[in-house]
Formats: structure tokens, C-alpha cells, sequence
């Protein structure tokens, strides 16, 4: 059985690696070394135009967005992956401006599983911040994306973040968080690339918030994707992160061990390249808050993988593991903990 403490250091170490890892998409090492010192950028931000808060981005809002839905599914009886397509849509017409599609206009309002608190309403939500080329269009067509119908052909790492609430929801039972993180991730990214590597994660976060040690929820997830066509690059990337991280653990002697072997799996844009990057941080660093610093300070996309190994670090060893203090200077810290305890009550009714 999950507790509270997995689901919120889930959600809320992802939403600080987020946070973390935006200020520091595509700079060069030397360029973050120039801006924040030769450790990097060990801390977050504060933006004085957004409040003097550190701004999270498209993974945090959709991730929510996500439970949003899985909160509306439950609530009104609905398929679970409908619930999540609307989810996703609001969040898209926030994004956008766009007029709602005919027969959505009524999922703009406050709905019956909104009586204490009305995500839609929340500023942050409706911030833009350079969400992934193919995101927003993906959303945009009229056709709902799935396995069998693609909507784009990306493999973009956007993919990943919505595997976590998924994950967390069907603790204990891999198979389906694996199959419902690739239906997840399969309404807008429709390479098998990006939706198995999302439903991997989804597996590794279930196995892990059931108690499970990381090598064990690594090798779960590794003979799920085994059995599907497709998955090879995701699986050589995989076992590719766990080589590096046994033959060169990080953090032993300089502050900058990780970037040979991060640059080696990739830049974090591609989904397989974010999740293998995290998993190299989580494995070949000791200790979680190191391990998510370093999954941000280099030039790839910092904000998701640092949102990966921030959620795996999270239900692994809970929200305490990161600074007190981020969670005072963190946008949104007070929905994300909300929505964390509702995602923990619907858990709690499908295990009564």
C-alpha cells in the first residue's frame, strides 16, 4: 500500500525539478557555470515578475491538469482516460485562448468534484511557458490522439511528466500503469517512443510508491517494454544509464562527474533520453537532493528530466528530501500538495 508522504514527494519533487531545471534549457555548461557559479545552479529561482516565485512549466501544469481529470472521472463515473482528455483540454484552452470545440464549451466550468478548490482558476495555470513544439497543435486537432490514431509523430520528453499521477494511482498493479501511461501519453505524442517510455515511467512510479527498490522497478518496467515492438531504443537507452551509472558514479570527486555521461544518453528532448537520464542521475548519486541538482545542470532539456528524477526521488524518499524552503518560493506549492492528497483519496477508494 502507497501512503500520502510517496504521493506528495511525487508531485512536489517533480514540480522542484521543474522549477530547478527551466532557468537552465539548452545552456551550455559553461554558460550556466558564467550565470550561477562553477557549482551550477543548486537552488531555485525567484522570478520578481511572477511574484518573486520560481515558475514551473508545461510538466507541472499538465501533470495537474491530468489529475484534474482523473479527479472529474471519478466524480462523475466516467472512463478514466476520458476524464484525463478533458483535463488536458482545459488546460490547452488556457494555454491557447481557443474558443472550446463544440460539445466542450461546458468543460470550462466549475464542475461538482470543484466545490473546495477550482484548478482552472489558479493564475499559473494559464501562464505560457515554452511548452514542447507539437504540444498545443496535438490538442488542436479534432481527432483525439491514441496508439492508433496519431496526431503528430513526436517523441518529445513532454510525454513523461503525465506517467507520474498514473503511476501513483494504480500503486501496486504495474501492468496497468504501464498500459494507462501509454494511453496517457498517446493523446499527444504519437511515436512509440515517447508513450512507451511514458508508460515505463508509469510502471517504475508504481512499483516504487508499492515499496519497491529503484533496480527492481527499473527491471519491472524494462520486461514490460520487452514485450511490445518498438521499444528497442528505449531499452538500449535504459541499460545504457545503469552501465554508466555503476562504472562511473557521480558526485565522488567534482561537482560536474555527470555531464560526460548524461551527454552520452542524449539531450532530455526525446522521451527515452529524459527517462534514461533520470534514472542515471537517481542511480549513480546517493543522495536525492544532489541527484536531482545534477539531472538539471546540463544543456539539454533540464526542466523535464529534472521533473523525472525529481518525482522518482520524490516517491522514493518523500518531500522531505529537498530544502524546506523551496516550498515557500515554489509556484503553486499550495494546489500541487491539494491535488496530491485528492489523487491519494481516489487511490484510497480503489483499495478499500
Amino acid at each position: 500500500m502507497a501512503d500520502l508522504e510517496k504521493f506528495r514527494g511525487a508531485l512536489f519533487g517533480g514540480a522542484c525539478g521543474d522549477a530547478l531545471g527551466y532557468p537552465l534549457q539548452n545552456f551550455s555548461v559553461a554558460r550556466i557555470q558564467h550565470r550561477f557559479g562553477p557549482f551550477g545552479l543548486r537552488t531555485l529561482v525567484r522570478d520578481v515578475k511572477n511574484g518573486k516565485k520560481a515558475p514551473v512549466t508545461d510538466n507541472t501544469q499538465m501533470v495537474l491538469a491530468e489529475i484534474d481529470g482523473i479527479l472529474w472521472a471519478d466524480a462523475k463515473k466516467l472512463d478514466m482516460l476520458d476524464g484525463i482528455y478533458r483535463g488536458f483540454m482545459r488546460w490547452y484552452y488556457s494555454q491557447t485562448g481557443e474558443e472550446p470545440k463544440r460539445g466542450q464549451r461546458t468543460w470550462m466550468r466549475r464542475q461538482p468534484h470543484e466545490r473546495e478548490f477550482c484548478l482552472l482558476r489558479e493564475k499559473f495555470m494559464h501562464a505560457r511557458r515554452n511548452p514542447e513544439n507539437g504540444l498545443l497543435s496535438a490538442f488542436a486537432k479534432d481527432a483525439r490522439g491514441s496508439v492508433k490514431v496519431k496526431v503528430n509523430d513526436s517523441k518529445g520528453a513532454a510525454a513523461l511528466s503525465r506517467a507520474v499521477p498514473i503511476g501513483l494511482l494504480y500503486t501496486g498493479d504495474s501492468k496497468t500503469a504501464f498500459d494507462m501511461g501509454v494511453r496517457a501519453a498517446a493523446l499527444s505524442h504519437s511515436n512509440p517512443i515517447a508513450y512507451y517510455s511514458a508508460g515505463a515511467l508509469a510502471a517504475m512510479i508504481s512499483c516504487l510508491s508499492d515499496g519497491w527498490t529503484l533496480p527492481k522497478a527499473i527491471e519491472r518496467a524494462e520486461e514490460l517494454l520487452g514485450k511490445f515492438h518498438k521499444t528497442d531504443p528505449i531499452l538500449t537507452l535504459l541499460s545504457a544509464a545503469e552501465a554508466q551509472a555503476n562504472n562511473r558514479p557521480a558526485g565522488k570527486s567534482g561537482a560536474w562527474d555527470h555531464i560526460d555521461s548524461i551527454s552520452s544518453l542524449g539531450s532530455g528532448c526525446e522521451a527515452h533520453e529524459a527517462l534514461a537520464i533520470a534514472i542515471y542521475a537517481c542511480l549513480a548519486i546517493d543522495e536525492p537532493s544532489d541527484a536531482l541538482i545534477a539531472s538539471a545542470n546540463h544543456s539539454g532539456r533540464s526542466n523535464t528530466t529534472a521533473f523525472v528524477t525529481g518525482a522518482i526521488e520524490g516517491v522514493r524518499f518523500g518531500e522531505k528530501f529537498m530544502p524546506r524552503y523551496w516550498a515557500d518560493i515554489l509556484e503553486g506549492a499550495e494546489p500541487i500538495l491539494f491535488m496530491a492528497d485528492r489523487l491519494f483519496y481516489v487511490y484510497g477508494k480503489y483499495h478499500q
